[in-house]
């Protein structure tokens, strides 16, 4: 089988047998992976960054500079959702963020007019773009995290008033995921 590939310098070649994931050109789909829990947790969160519901995930780069698209959808509802903030962290450092506390990649966003910490479950879905000085094979470990100002409780997958071994009828529930898409450099 043969293959012609054009590069990131334009210059185009004959690839022969299976492709290389350095025979790809800059902006190339890599590898995507994902981190799905459909866990109904409760956590108390506070000033500093915490994992929420165990959303991490080792990915190992199959090419060197890479970029990484970070894409978070999560829901449940936090009792504290103007003030608790969600961001990504790259090996234990945020990215993309900016400062400390109080800065974020996204909110919650609430479904209804006012927070009643009982049946109105939130919703967070933003994506960042990260560039790295990754390492073929050296493991990078992206985590979603949370902080609030004061110390408060988040329900990941589930509603403060719904049962956490199964979803009320009378309440909302959910699942969350991480999708991760490592891009050429």
């Amino acid at each position: 089988m043969t293959t012609t590939i054009t590069g990131a310098d334009g210059v185009s070649k004959v690839q022969t047998g299976a492709i290389e994931h350095g025979d790809l050109p800059s902006g190339a789909v890599l590898q995507v992976i994902s981190y799905y829990t459909a866990a109904q947790t409760a956590q108390t969160l506070s000033t500093s960054d915490q994992v929420i519901n165990s959303m991490s995930k080792v990915v190992t780069p199959l090419g060197a500079n890479s970029k990484f698209l970070v894409q978070v959808r999560w829901g449940g509802e936090t009792n504290e959702a103007h003030n608790t903030c969600f961001n990504i962290q790259m090996n234990g450092t945020r990215v993309n963020s900016g400062g400390g506390r109080g800065y974020y990649l996204g909110m919650s966003s609430l479904s209804y007019y006012s927070e009643n910490d009982s049946s109105t479950p939130e919703t967070v879905n933003f994506s960042t773009l990260v560039s790295t000085s990754s390492v073929i094979g050296t493991d990078i470990t992206f985590r979603l995290v949370g902080d609030t100002n004061t110390s408060s409780t988040t329900w990941s997958n589930r509603c403060f008033g719904g049962n956490p071994a199964s979803v009320s009828p009378a309440y909302e529930g959910s699942t969350s995921e991480l999708i991760i898409t490592e891009i050429a450099g």
